[in-house]
């Protein structure tokens, strides 16, 4: 076997021997031998998991199988973290974990954060990753920073992904930042959709400044004098019958006035 310098260790247990005290290595018992002779981080946490020894005895195991074959602590933290017993045992409770941990880096007031411009351009600056590719700056550090909370700082960092996705590793501020102002179904959809809404709204502004003006004529108001009411004819005037309202109405003639009676002689 291999050491993780390329030198070659040969069996296991003489390596140990020599390494190790000979009276510790001949009081080992069948279950420590067997996790010393583990190949791999994977393999270690595998056979440590299994093996019902108290945390002392699998930390002084750990420092031996190290020495032995060149792994560090980082190797056997990281095989650790990906067995799925310790999956298992990060996921119970985790909800409630959750729940606490946004509770108290809630830094919003109530209210959310309006980004702008500006601000997206410092969101920008604060994000950059280490050499490990971490993020330097932690989801609560950022939602302190811009009075926001942890789940409105995930979603601008998904979006920077995406963006950084679809733009490259060379590309201006000035563009990452534009981009960052879209919503997050629309950069979902590709370069193409965030350009088509861009090229869109040019459009639209640009036949909002060339359209006329309609100067809509203001009516003035018309004073028009009465008519003066003609005068009634002479004499009494029968009513129009109905349906006959276009014929003149007859004058009723004037009784004769009568004669003078005889008187006989």
């Amino acid at each position: 076997m291999l050491r993780r310098d390329g030198r070659h260790h040969g069996n296991f247990s003489f390596k140990f021997a020599l390494i190790g005290s000979a009276d510790y290595y001949c009081r080992m018992t069948k279950t420590e031998t067997v996790i010393l002779e583990s190949k791999t981080p994977e393999d270690y946490i595998d056979r440590s998991l299994k093996a019902r020894l108290p945390p002392a005895a699998k930390a002084k195991l750990a420092r031996h199988w190290m020495e032995a074959t060149g792994y560090s602590k980082e190797d056997i933290l990281r095989a650790r973290n990906r067995h799925p017993y310790w999956k298992r045992k990060k996921m119970e409770g985790s909800a409630e974990r959750t729940r606490r941990r946004l509770a108290a880096h809630d830094y919003s007031g109530g209210a959310s954060v309006q980004w702008d411009q500006s601000l997206v351009a410092e969101f920008l600056s604060l994000s950059r990753k280490g050499p490990d590719g971490r993020y330097t700056q932690k989801d609560w550090q950022l939602a302190e920073r811009f009075g926001a909370t942890i789940p409105s700082i995930q979603y601008m960092r998904r979006k920077l992904s995406k963006v950084e996705t679809l733009l490259g590793p060379r590309v201006s501020q000035a563009k990452m930042v534009e981009y960052l102002l879209r919503a997050e179904s629309v950069l979902s959809r590709g370069k193409e959709a965030v350009e088509e809404l861009k090229a869109g709204r040019k459009a639209r502004t640009a036949s909002a400044r060339k359209a006329p003006v309609k100067k809509v004529p203001v009516k003035k108001a018309s004073f028009k004098k009465a008519s003066a009411k003609r005068a009634a004819p002479k004499g009494r005037v029968l009513a129009a019958k109905p349906g006959k309202a276009s014929q003149k109405p007859k004058a009723v003639p004037k009784a004769a006035p009568k004669k003078p009676a005889k008187t006989r002689r």
